[in-house]
């Protein structure tokens, strides 16, 4: 039985839906791919056009959930060629780059950046508050508010210990509410263990990442065994968020839990492989190997979105030897201490290939093979299985990309383009072998035939990249 208030809901979700996407309706599978450049591995299944501004995805079971800039829509993925929308929960959100969901209780997780508050926004500042926003999607159909919470941050959510905490972090520092020192935001942790009631730890996380300073944090993965990876300006360092453990910075045994973690490994990264030392987001493959040696092999993109080839941000592997005693965590405004790299990728930096455009989200397919979103150059396949030489197996490059993520999901990968909405592709590891894969060739995606769709540029008032009109890279 649906609740009043549900029927209430699906009522408004309803009326706010086009009549070209009406609940229930199949979406049609484009009769050939997009015009651009795909790799013959690379099968174009479907697009979902309807959710242009798509930002970021994520699944429970069957469903798939968009977040946009205009509202979380879920769509039914029994049959990944035939997504179907079931449900919509329609408002303005900016800009929840990297939702979360708690499949256990049927949540999902909005992030309000604190950009996304203020209209027009105010020169040289940004407003004090994020907000995160607690859904229930036990009912797709009949999205849900249940509760929300006032913080200090807002950019992007994350779950740690499965959803009993969320972590929320971004953007640049409020010098009227935060300490004059802080250049960005931290790290901030939400207690969910009662969702309806949710609460602010007492103490913000991730103090002093760059070199000693406060600085943005901008997001959180959590690898395969719990330890949590804050990527932002400066590097990437990780934290136990549960059971006892050495800190490494005090030398006593601890316990660990979503307010309260402790230091794993990581730190800053060298201008050397990443110039702008602001690292979007990373993740750690326990089973990834180095030099004969598993788990220590850091995934980690840095963001920077500039017309210059020599100043887009990169795709990096990091060697975390040599940070597992505190390193990454005490006195580096002294140390200055750097992970070292053990390779670097970027599409322009390949024979015959003239185009760029910065990395942003990735996925590990679980075996070190990457689906890869770099904006305008669409998606990219990297075999990452030995670190220190990434190549790349396959490509998929509409004329009109503008890739924000790329997810696999049951043999498919979804994509999330903010410009073509939803892209559905299959990859074709057609050396497969039992136990492992053979190597795929190396390709190399031709130059972009027409200029990128979309550019960005820093804008003050902003304080944040904002899109501006394309032109040739």
């Amino acid at each position: 039985m649906i609740r009043p208030r549900a029927l209430l809901a699906l009522a408004v979700a309803v009326a706010a839906i086009p009549a070209s996407i009406a609940l229930g309706s199949p979406t049609p599978a484009l009769p050939a791919p997009p015009a651009g450049e795909i790799s013959q591995n690379v099968t174009f299944v479907a697009n979902v056009p309807e959710m242009k501004a798509a930002i970021s995805v994520n699944f429970i079971d069957n469903t798939m959930f968009v977040s946009t800039a205009a509202g979380i829509y879920a769509y039914s993925m029994k049959d990944p060629a035939k997504p179907s929308l079931v449900g919509a929960l329609p408002q303005y959100i900016w800009e929840n780059e990297d939702v979360s969901v708690d499949p256990t209780r049927s949540l999902l997780f909005i992030s309000r950046d604190p950009r996304g508050f203020t209209s027009p926004a105010t020169p040289g500042a940004t407003f004090p508050y994020g907000m995160i926003q607690v859904i229930d999607v036990s009912l797709p159909h009949a999205m849900v508010q249940i509760s929300q919470i006032v913080i200090g941050a807002g950019h992007t959510t994350t779950c740690v210990n499965k959803c009993q905490w969320v972590w929320a972090g971004g953007p640049f520092a409020n010098k009227q509410t935060q300490p004059a020192d802080w250049v960005g935001r931290p790290i901030i942790g939400v207690d969910m263990r009662n969702p309806a009631l949710p609460k602010e730890c007492a103490k913000p996380i991730d103090l002093g990442r760059n070199d000693g300073v406060t600085d943005y944090a901008h997001d959180v993965q959590v690898d395969p065994r719990g330890i949590a990876w804050v990527s932002g300006a400066g590097g990437v360092r990780g934290y136990w968020t549960e059971g006892k453990h050495r800190n490494p910075v005090t030398g006593k045994l601890e316990t660990a839990d979503g307010c309260n973690p402790i230091p794993f490994a990581g730190g800053g990264t060298p201008e050397a492989a990443t110039p702008s030392r602001f690292m979007h987001n990373a993740w750690r493959n326990p089973n990834a190997t180095v030099d004969g040696r598993k788990g220590d092999v850091l995934y980690a993109t840095e963001e920077n979105l500039s017309s210059s080839c020599e100043d887009s941000g990169r795709f990096a592997t990091y060697d975390l030897r040599g940070t597992y005693n505190g390193e990454g965590f005490k006195n580096t405004a002294a140390t200055k201490q750097r992970m070292k790299a053990l390779d670097t990728w970027t599409p322009e930096d390949q024979e015959g290939a003239t185009a760029c455009d910065s990395a942003h989200y990735f996925a590990d397919r679980g075996d070190s093979m990457l689906a890869y979103a770099f904006y305008g150059q669409g998606t990219r396949f990297l075999d990452v299985r030995n670190p220190r030489n990434i190549r790349q197996v396959g490509y998929f490059r509409p004329d009109d990309a503008n890739t924000f993520a790329a997810y696999w999901y049951k043999g498919h990968v979804v994509i999330a383009d903010f410009t073509r909405g939803i892209d559905i592709v299959k990859f074709a590891d057609k050396g497969a072998k039992k136990g492992g894969r053979s190597a795929l060739p190396a390709v190399v995606a031709p130059p972009r035939s027409v200029p990128a769709p979309m550019v960005f540029e820093m804008a003050e008032q902003w304080g944040s990249l904002c899109p501006v009109a394309p032109t040739s890279i």
